[in-house]
């Protein structure tokens, strides 16, 4: 598998997004809102406790996009699906224009390159919010701003942002599927959290980063969460049962 595929899924990290999802996480107006961020001296507690809130999470659906650009080379990844902790995913992946499909059930992991399912490493770390976490306890930013708030689909967010220089910062997104990492040479994070329930909603991180075979890359990494807990049937699709079970 080469090192532009494992950008996506099968590359946190994320035009494919299921059609008639009816999501979306546009930040309207977003590099405006950021001029007129303030310290707020009450921002890291709040992002603390929006991801300590996550302990409880079993289940929840993510939709994100990973754009990475290296020189003249611009690479996107779309993702839409759905995470059942520890160990199940049932995702749709479009990576410049290419649909994939991965299913993972514990060992059992997958992904679908157009008729075929082939054979995939499985992805360990379901929690893709667990490295913001060691951040903020480990190294936490020295200064935590505040942004206007912005609706992001249709929740109301309290908007925090802070940059990281934390050497060796693990990056990796959910959507590294074959293990990639990068080592962030600086990154700002964007965190939005649920004005009325407190809910981790979404994270944002644009990093310099240096990847092995690439070189350095810039990278904007974006993840939506939802539909947190609800009760979900992810069976195996019938295509790969078939495939699987064929003589």
């Amino acid at each position: 598998m080469s090192t532009l595929r494992r950008l996506g899924w099968g590359a946190f990290a994320v035009a494919m997004l299921l059609s008639g999802c009816g999501l979306s996480s546009t930040n309207v107006l977003f590099s405006q809102a950021t001029q007129s961020r303030q310290v707020d001296p009450t921002g890291l507690t709040a992002v603390k406790a929006a991801l300590a809130s996550m302990s409880s999470i079993e289940t929840y659906q993510m939709k994100g996009q990973i754009q990475v650009a290296t020189g003249r080379f611009v690479r996107t990844t779309d993702f839409y699906g759905t995470v059942q902790l520890p160990d199940v995913i049932n995702m749709d992946e479009t990576i410049g224009g290419t649909d994939y499909v991965l299913y993972q059930n514990g060992s059992f992991s997958y992904y679908r390159d157009g008729n075929r399912w082939v054979p995939s490493p499985p992805i360990a770390n379901l929690k893709p919010w667990d490295s913001l976490t060691r951040l903020v306890q480990e190294d936490p930013p020295k200064v935590v701003y505040s942004l206007p708030e912005q609706t992001v689909t249709s929740w109301l967010c309290r908007v925090y942002q802070f940059k990281s220089e934390a050497k060796g910062a693990d990056f990796t997104a959910i959507g590294n599927k074959a293990g990639l990492h990068t080592i962030a040479h600086s990154a700002l994070y964007t965190v939005w959290i649920d004005a009325n329930d407190g809910q981790l909603r979404q994270v944002e991180v644009q990093s310099t980063v240096g990847i092995p075979d690439l070189g350095t890359a810039s990278i904007d990494a974006t993840q939506l969460y939802f539909g947190y807990n609800q009760k979900m049937n992810l069976t195996v699709p019938s295509d790969l049962l078939a495939q699987v079970e064929r003589p």
